[in-house]
């Protein structure tokens, strides 16, 4: 229970250096003459000697127990620095009553404390004695070297801060305790000269319109720094400040020390950086807004995937594609936007990617509404602080596969033709040697025996007859059968073709006898031997009907 109780002893270190500052508030005269270092070493000792000592009260401490001996030399440090012993005492009693209540205020049992205390007064009886001992005990001679070292001691002190309050850059400035300049070191003296310096209050120095030092410490508090500007020939200079109270040795009153560092060149430096900082800021600012209006005006959508395979940022084409709104795309699991397959395709392709490395699948996607439809996704990786990240760029292929569809068909059908095409070309070549065995049937059984005929007729009026059948015949033949060929007419005489002509005229037989003077038998007659030669016996063929689409003329009027 005792390690306990210690043990809480030295959690409550800071609170009993509150507890000890209290009791020496008491005494106005009076501050603890330790360092921080010292009064916690001394604290920890106390505590550890606590520990040890019995309680028995025939246990004696040795002069040379680690906690006596460290409170009496610094008994004789204080010494050496002024103290007198009642001072002294007084900061020692103040430690031992402020560790007693530490200790009251502890959580143990009573009996406990009362153990701890009765241990504790013994040791500060012991101590508090051999303090005593130790100042009574001391010759003349003892004390006269030990105040001729301390002054020696002093002096090569005061010669050292001498020495640096001249050497120093900064300005200083020294104060009593109502804050009047009573020194200046040289750097002081030299920015302020031409202005009245030593007797003035300080804050009127600093321009600043306070009467009472009170005021001036609550606006500059000490040993805090702070920024101030000072006006000097139209020049700007920006100094830190920090007002250290002085340390005081005696019972006299205390005074400040004002120190000025000239930071202008740093000031002007942070200036510099601060608007190459806003400068920068704020084109950052814009290239992400530029960038952000890129991403979310782009016609594809995008995602930026995490190392959870979680959307953590989207553009608002990528939720209208997906039917999801962008509060809750981010956030939501990559494979949930697609089917199983695609979800698989998608794990490995990130899995495989180097970083920088792009590379594209197509998959099926999901439509909110549990629609899909065909996509391409391109992704590619980043590595940032140590995480991957992977941006995803997704293309709805929807129309790009219906005009494949199309296309392909188109093909097929393409293809269709052709196979039509080759199957037209094919009948058309049938039809052209059909038609040249037809034209060169034609030739010989239409047109040679008509040559045959010219050559036997020797009469020149007959040979231009057939001579002009033969060439219709030919035009005929150019042009594609375009009227059927007159061959037949060739076989006619002279006296056939005319009547010809008078029934393709539209004349009667009784008609035709009185134009040629002939009989009516006669005429009938010839009727007779053209339709024989014209091959129209026994068919059902008016002969007036049959020469109208014929060429009857030979060679022009025969009259």
């Amino acid at each position: 229970m005792i390690n306990d109780l210690l043990g809480q002893l030295v959690e409550g270190l800071d609170h009993f250096h509150h507890l000890w500052q209290r009791q020496l508030e008491q005494f106005d005269s009076i501050e603890s003459p330790f360092s921080d270092d010292d009064w916690r070493k001394g604290f920890l000792l106390l505590v550890a000697t606590l520990e040890k000592l019995d309680v028995n009260p025939a246990c004696e401490l040795s002069p040379n127990d680690p906690a006596v001996s460290y409170f009496i030399n610094a008994s004789k440090y204080q010494r050496s620095r002024g103290i007198s012993v009642p001072q002294s005492l007084i900061v020692f009693k103040g430690m031992w009553t402020a560790m007693e209540q530490l200790i009251v205020q502890s959580v143990a049992a009573e009996s406990t404390k009362q153990q701890i205390i009765l241990r504790l007064h013994r040791l500060t009886q012991t101590i508090e004695t051999r303090l005593l001992k130790d100042w009574h005990h001391r010759g003349n001679d003892e004390a006269l070297a030990d105040l001729e070292q301390t002054n020696r001691q002093l002096a090569r002190e005061t010669a050292t801060y001498e020495n640096i309050f001249k050497a120093t850059s900064n300005l200083v400035l020294i104060t009593d305790q109502q804050g009047i300049v009573t020194d200046a070191n040289p750097e002081a003296r030299v920015f302020y000269s031409g202005h009245p310096l030593l007797g003035e209050f300080c804050a009127s120095l600093f321009d600043q319109t306070i009467s009472d030092l009170d005021q001036f410490l609550t606006r500059f508090p000490p040993h805090q720094p702070h920024e101030l500007t000072l006006q000097r020939d139209q020049y700007h200079q920006v100094f830190n400040l920090q007002i250290l109270p002085i340390g005081r040795t005696s019972l006299t009153d205390q005074g400040l020390m004002l120190l000025l560092n000239d930071i202008t060149c740093m000031v002007d430096h942070r200036q510099l950086l601060e608007q190459r900082v806003a400068e920068r800021t704020q084109a950052l600012t814009r290239s992400e807004k530029m960038l952000d209006a890129i991403f979310q005006s782009v016609g594809k959508g995008i995602l930026l995937i995490d190392s959870d395979r979680e959307i953590i940022k989207a553009n608002q084409q990528a939720s209208e594609m997906y039917g999801i709104p962008l509060e809750v795309l981010i956030g939501t699991a990559f494979c949930t936007l697609t089917d199983p397959d695609g979800c698989l395709t998608l794990m490995a392709l990130s899995e495989n990617l180097l970083e920088g490395q792009r590379r594209s699948a197509e998959v099926t996607s999901l439509y909110v509404n549990g629609t899909t439809f065909p996509s391409e996704i391109t992704m590619t990786r980043m590595d940032l602080q140590g995480q991957r990240f992977w941006p995803v760029i997704i293309r709805d292929i929807t129309e790009q596969r219906a005009l494949e569809n199309g296309l392909r068909e188109e093909k097929l059908q393409s293809e269709e033709m052709n196979v039509t095409l080759r199957n037209v070309l094919k009948s058309i070549e049938s039809d052209r040697r059909e038609f040249e065995q037809n034209l060169t049937n034609r030739i010989r059984t239409e047109l040679v025996p008509g040559l045959e005929r010219i050559r036997r007729n020797l009469e020149d009026e007959m040979v231009d007859q057939y001579f002009d059948l033969l060439k219709a015949q030919l035009v005929a033949l150019t042009t594609g059968f375009e009227h059927s060929l007159d061959a037949g007419l060739m076989k006619l005489s002279k006296s056939e073709l005319k009547i010809c002509r008078f029934i393709k005229a539209g004349l009667s037989s009784k008609e035709i006898c009185e134009a040629m003077n002939l009989s009516f038998e006669t005429i009938q007659t010839h009727r007779k031997n053209i339709r024989k030669k014209l091959d129209l016996r026994g068919k059902e063929i008016n002969l007036h009907s049959y020469l109208t689409s014929r060429n009857c003329e030979l060679g022009g009027s025969d009259d």
